[in-house]
């Protein structure tokens, strides 16, 4: 391979038959490089498989770079890295909470859906925490605007407690959360509870803008915390926050599967871990 003297992790992966594929990759159990792969230069299924796809990348171009795109070369038609760069990749500037965690402190035993995992951190001790971040660097303003509206409703009992910033070499990614255990997405027949939580978050003049059924974690029938807060908006008036509680209840009966997650992989939305190269 060409790459045998590297430990090279695939973290997660976006792969796409007509466009390009996108790859988050650690390095040495150290760095992060992001790769970029035209489309069509390698076969999607091949990309699917982590030890397949590892072995195809050409030879890593030295020093400090963060993002490379591998293209064919025109001259001989192989695959080879078109270009490098070390510019810096955006992170998440509204920086609130005390404690920064790096992302290599974490074990990350399952996947709840893309960019959510279930973790562990010593500093948690074993409680079991979830992360949420930004795998590449279009979902960082998603995360961001997630990150703000944590600070809005910090202290206010209606969303998971916010542990801190996930960091990856420096800037910041993501963020940890409490994990809401012995809970159920939200049914009709939870809507008092649904209802006392969304009233919480419209007290503080905040619209949640997304209260599909799986959006409410409820715990004993009683009590409901609200999650997935990256379109939540403050710039809101009176009867927008009456209009999203008034459709709470259709958002309840909803059957369509809204919001909710398969459990099984779709190969365009891979997080995979496989290590190859040096011990």
């Amino acid at each position: 391979m060409a790459n045998d003297s590297l430990r090279i992790k695939l973290l997660q992966a976006s792969v796409d038959e007509d466009d390009e594929s996108h790859f988050r990759l650690l390095i040495n159990d150290k760095t992060v490089k992001y790769i970029i792969i035209d489309a069509g230069l390698f076969d999607t299924d091949d990309m699917c498989f982590a030890p397949s796809l590892i072995d195809l990348l050409p030879p890593f171009p030295p020093g400090d770079w963060k993002t490379g795109r591998i293209s064919r070369n025109p001259a001989t038609g192989d695959a080879h890295f078109a270009s490098v760069s070390e510019e810096p990749l955006p992170g998440i500037t509204k920086i609130w909470h005390s404690t920064t965690i790096d992302h290599l402190e974490l074990g990350m035993p399952r996947k709840l859906r893309s960019g959510v995992y279930e973790a562990t951190c010593p500093r948690f001790g074993a409680t079991v925490v979830v992360a949420k971040f930004a795998r590449f660097a279009w979902e960082i303003p998603q995360l961001e605007a997630e990150t703000e509206a944590y600070e809005w409703i910090e202290g206010h009992h209606i969303g998971p407690g916010f542990l801190g910033h996930l960091t990856e070499e420096g800037r910041v990614i993501g963020f940890l959360i409490a994990q809401i255990t012995d809970c159920h997405h939200a049914t009709p027949d939870d809507f008092a509870a649904c209802d006392r939580a969304l009233s919480r978050l419209h007290e503080l003049g905040i619209r949640h803008g997304d209260i599909n059924k799986h959006n409410f974690l409820v715990r004993g029938g009683e009590d409901a915390v609200l999650i997935d807060f990256d379109v939540a908006s403050r710039l809101v008036g009176v009867n927008e926050l009456e209009d999203e509680s008034r459709d709470l209840m259709n958002q309840l009966h909803d059957t369509s599967g809204r919001g909710g997650f398969s459990c099984l992989m779709d190969v365009t939305d891979l997080e995979l871990v496989f290590v190859v190269g040096a011990p």
